[in-house]
């Protein structure tokens, strides 16, 4: 009752739906157990969708031209791809896995890290190069600078004194052969192979 007989197909190529009034304008699938239904926004001027949508396999929602689409290429894979740029602009980005870049990551402002920044490998990678060098470095009060890969050597730095270097290691001039170290408590030993001067 109030419901016309079932239409099981539409044979036109352009369907109109509303009555041209100041009203949004919903299209309602009535199932048993659950309804959808997508509604015309009028005021606000896009659709809405009260539930889900779901793609089938690799299916793609694009935007503007072809080259921009967000899909599925593969199973547990989302793809968001651009010909240009994918720009993400929030106040925060929270990514709860890991970040896996193959070209290189340009900062415009401060890089914070929680932990530590580390090389992909020990001795895996270089802070800087020929021909991009860091400017100044600032390291915080009793601040350890950790050198070999056993970290056999440390620099220390004592708060309103100086810098340490630990038990009998050498601060080395030119080779070898010259240094200053400490060879046992309270002696210090200026050595050179030819003379000092």
């Amino acid at each position: 009752t109030g419901e016309g007989g079932p239409i099981s197909s539409l044979v036109s190529n352009t369907i109109t739906l509303g009555t041209g009034a100041d009203t949004d304008i919903a299209v309602t699938f009535d199932a048993n157990s659950n309804d959808g239904v997508i509604t015309w926004k009028e005021d606000e001027d896009y659709f809405e969708f009260s539930d889900d949508i779901l793609l089938a396999t690799t299916e793609k929602v694009q935007f503007r031209d072809t080259a921009i689409h967000i899909s599925s290429s593969t199973d547990g894979q989302l793809d968001l791809v651009a010909d240009t740029e994918i720009q993400l602009a929030a106040t925060t980005i929270d990514m709860n896995g890991n970040v896996d870049v193959s070209g290189t990551i340009v900062g415009a402002s401060t890089i914070s890290a929680g932990t530590a920044f580390v090389p992909d490998a020990s001795d895996g990678a270089a802070l800087g190069t020929s021909s991009l060098e860091f400017s100044d470095l600032f390291l915080a009060d009793a601040a350890v600078i950790n050198l070999g890969a056993d970290q056999d050597t440390t620099l220390t730095h004592v708060a309103d004194t100086g810098i340490l270097l630990n038990s009998t290691r050498q601060l080395q001039f030119g080779d070898s052969g010259t240094y200053i170290h400490q060879s046992a408590d309270g002696v210090l030993d200026l050595v050179s192979a030819t003379r000092s001067s």
